[in-house]
């Protein structure tokens, strides 16, 4: 039989696992299959990220790791019948490629006679399990998170599985041994790989840095968050075994209380899988955004990117996404609000360009969040709520630390002009060509942004009366 592996890339309190080697003298074949349509939209950094998990993974099974290449769906199912497998365990998924994929590897299965069995989540509790009393979806956080409170979630297996349990290798796919040998290219110290590391990592965390976890986690110069969230995308680690830890502790309720974050927005995915890129609330169709191929805001858009927009909290985030593949949460939410509301480009554009660099990039969260900030989902800012990036800047990050680490031609400046570096460049401390002036006027576009959200409201009145 084969346990495929996909987000859930650990020995450890893995439950399909778990499943396949309950039954007696089971011969056991641990399955991973990269798909080269994903890889394609996938950074360097986060592409590398993923290559070190599955080495990690490897080694933990003594290299027992059957690896393969291609198209999930006839890739598996190629090997369940070349090596005669009767039975195919994993987790179960809620994304709606996970999902569609799912239902087509499990129908050619059961045309061949093969049972697919799917159990476990990635989540605390599985999408779908709790719902409201009057029935439906949790469209808001706070009811979905004091009943998730109240469902309780299960503990972790203390168990870690034998590698000799299962089968030696006999699927070693040439390019997944040709992508699995590329070198590093992400910080392995910060963002380890090893199921091990990360626990121990966390671990470290929670003994000193969770009780003051509520007041820091905001402060993107400050190292107060557990920068665990690549490993629970690629299910390195599961959050039971987070929760668990940082249970009773001090800050404990702050960090698991985000950790539902996660749980909320996957069931809201499931409900809705349009919403992965759809407006939530249809009313924010008839938002008018800037033509995203005219030459303006093509150009806007590339300065974003690049973390050149001339707002150094945005461009610290930006740069700090390039470097490392991964934003303080504060950052996104600058980052994201100034995209939609200050240069006018829909939500979905920057969406993509996390999904492509973030190396914790999951759809449910990533995409819902940004939803949030644009206020077309469910639970969202108000669209009025318009980001300032200088006084977000003085306010998070006040001595403009985490601006100096990521703009370096800010890095010698005093700290009272980092957050707005037209002074120094007017007194002459700083280059006027060595640190972009700024591409767009806050003060105009917020104004340009209300008004386009009150005409959206007009519109969709005026639909609804007709």
């Amino acid at each position: 039989m084969i346990v495929w592996l996909r987000r859930d890339l650990r020995l450890s309190d893995n439950r399909a696992m778990a499943a396949a080697l309950s039954l007696p003298d089971a011969v056991v074949y641990p399955y991973f299959v990269f798909s080269p349509k994903l890889l394609e939209k996938t950074s360097p950094v986060r592409s590398s990220y993923l290559a070190g998990v599955v080495r990690d993974l490897d080694g933990d099974l003594d290299g027992r790791l059957n690896l393969d290449w291609g198209d999930p769906v006839g890739s598996l199912v190629s090997f369940a019948l070349e090596i005669g497998a009767t039975k195919v365990y994993a987790t179960k998924e809620f994304s709606p490629l996970g999902r569609t994929r799912d239902e087509a590897v499990g129908l050619k299965l059961r045309l061949n006679g093969i049972q697919f069995l799917l159990g476990d989540s990635p989540y605390l509790i599985s999408p779908g399990k709790i719902n409201r009393q009057s029935g439906g979806w949790y469209k808001v956080f706070t009811p979905y998170y004091r009943a998730a409170l109240s469902h309780g979630f299960e503990l972790p297996f203390d168990i870690r599985f034998d590698p000799n349990r299962f089968s030696n290798r006999v699927l070693f796919h040439r390019q997944a041994e040709a992508y699995l040998e590329g070198s590093d290219c992400f910080d392995r110290k910060r963002f380890p790989t090893k199921a091990s590391f990360v626990l121990e990592a966390f671990s470290t965390f929670v003994e000193e840095k969770l009780s003051h976890y509520s007041i820091g986690r905001n402060s993107p110069s400050t190292e107060n968050t557990s920068v665990v969230s690549p490993a629970l995308r690629f299910g390195v680690v599961h959050p039971r075994q987070l929760a668990y830890l940082a249970s009773g502790q001090e800050g404990g309720s702050d960090y698991i209380r985000e950790l539902f974050w996660r749980d909320f927005y996957a069931q809201v995915l499931l409900n809705n899988p349009e919403s992965a890129w759809k407006n939530l609330n249809e009313q924010f169709d008839q938002l008018v955004y800037d033509e995203i191929d005219e030459a303006t805001t093509r150009s806007r858009l590339q300065a974003w990117k690049l973390g050149l927009t001339g707002y150094p909290i945005v461009d610290a985030g930006m740069r700090q996404l390039l470097a490392t593949g991964w934003m303080h949460n504060r950052s996104r939410m600058i980052t994201a609000s100034f995209l939609i509301k200050d240069l006018h480009v829909p939500w979905q554009v920057g969406a993509r360009y996390f999904m492509e660099h973030l190396i914790d990039g999951d759809l449910a969260s990533n995409n819902h969040s940004w939803q949030w900030v644009a206020g077309s989902g469910t639970d969202a800012a108000p669209y009025f709520r318009i980001f300032n990036p200088v006084l977000q800047s003085k306010k998070f990050d006040p001595n403009g630390d985490y601006i100096k680490t990521w703009v370096k031609e800010l890095a010698e400046i005093p700290s009272r002009f980092v957050h707005d570096p037209s002074e120094a460049k007017r007194l002459g401390l700083i280059g006027e060509a060595s640190y972009p002036s700024p591409i767009v006027d806050h003060a105009l576009e917020r104004q340009i942004t209300l008004e386009r959200y009150e005409a959206m409201k007009v519109v969709t009145a005026s639909n609804s009366d007709e």
